[in-house]
């Protein structure tokens, strides 16, 4: 190549570059058209969606029939509603919504709730144009239009349906979301202690009813002969598997309760002799506890010598070894 061409390739070569580039630089010397949402729209956006926009789900209780159409319409049961009675002072009774509760977190907006809604009842479920669903917990998303221990009376619809009185498409969303951002949290912590507190009285309980039956929890023996094999089967240098047995062996929940983060973590304890308590995987229960019982009494009399290892001769565990000692009553 002569330099003529060779300076004629530079030329070509810059000239594309140049020519792709012409667009972007063009837009240095442009108004910006970017639309700043949200601070800076003319108008809301969700004004500026179609009618028929399918966004937030909201319920316009005041209209409500409680027929629950909309429930049954739902294939994967994100609606929710419970009927209850309403006891005046003069002794009458009247059928009362208890709960409406509608789990946007799990909703596909397909749209068929609204539809049995408006054929066969009064229109009061309905999409809204709001969308901003956006929140730093999935449980926010489950929208409660009845608040106990509110009780909601049921409507009953005039034969003329243009007199049902249709209030604004929004606010009830919008009220929801705002409800459920700033108590769903709160609910769901309650539920939880009230949970983990019923666990603790149900273990209490077990352990007082497997002291008072002999001290002893007992496991299976079918299950015995199995958790041996398994005990055998491992290497003796290597505890990390002999956590994961135990770990099977376990509820894994990773609910917490045994006072670890997980189930991992509490089973790596009693495997390196750390923690050697059976009975701190409460929703396990008698059978978690006797289970990993005998699978830590089996892995300390191997590694002591006084169990075979010969597979053939595990044909189930003696009186004793199919036994785990229960822990002391709390």
């Amino acid at each position: 190549m002569d330099l003529g061409e060779y300076l004629g390739s530079i030329r070509v070569a810059a000239n594309t570059i140049l020519e792709g580039m012409a667009v972007t630089f063009s837009h240095l010397f442009r108004a910006p058209i970017t639309v700043q949402y949200p601070d800076k729209t003319d108008r809301p956006v969700s004004e500026m969606l179609p009618l028929r926009y399918r966004g937030l789900l909201e319920v316009q209780m005041d209209i409500c029939t409680g027929c629950k159409r909309c429930e049954r319409a739902c294939p994967i049961e994100v609606i929710a509603i419970d009927l209850g009675k309403i006891v005046h002072a003069e002794g009458k009774k009247e059928t009362s919504m208890d709960r409406f509760d509608i789990d946007m977190g799990k909703c596909m907006f397909c749209g068929l709730c609204v539809e049995a809604c408006i054929q066969e009842s009064t229109g009061a479920i309905r999409h809204t144009r709001e969308f901003e669903g956006a929140t730093p917990t999935l449980d926010s998303l489950t929208f409660r239009f009845v608040i106990p221990p509110h009780q909601q009376p049921l409507y009953k619809p005039p034969k003329d349906t243009s007199l049902i009185p249709m209030g604004d498409y929004g606010p009830y969303a919008r009220e929801a979301r705002e409800r459920g951002m700033r108590d769903n949290h709160l609910l769901l912590d309650a539920l939880r202690a009230a949970w983990f507190e019923e666990q603790k009285k149900n273990k209490g309980k077990a352990k007082k009813a497997g002291k008072k039956a002999g001290g002893v929890v007992q496991v299976d023996p079918g299950k015995a002969v199995e958790i041996k094999k398994k005990v055998f089967a491992l290497p003796m240098a290597n505890v990390k598997t002999f956590s994961n047995l135990l770990e099977d062996l376990t509820a894994q929940t990773d609910c917490g309760e045994c006072g670890y983060p997980a189930c991992s973590p509490y089973t790596d304890a009693m495997a390196s002799g750390a923690d050697i308590d059976p009975s701190k995987c409460a929703p396990g229960g008698n059978e978690a506890t006797a289970d990993l019982g005998y699978a830590l009494k089996v892995w300390k009399d191997r590694a002591e010598g006084k169990a075979e290892a010969d597979a053939g001769k595990l044909d189930g565990p003696p009186a004793a070894e199919a036994a785990a000692p229960a822990p002391a009553a709390n």
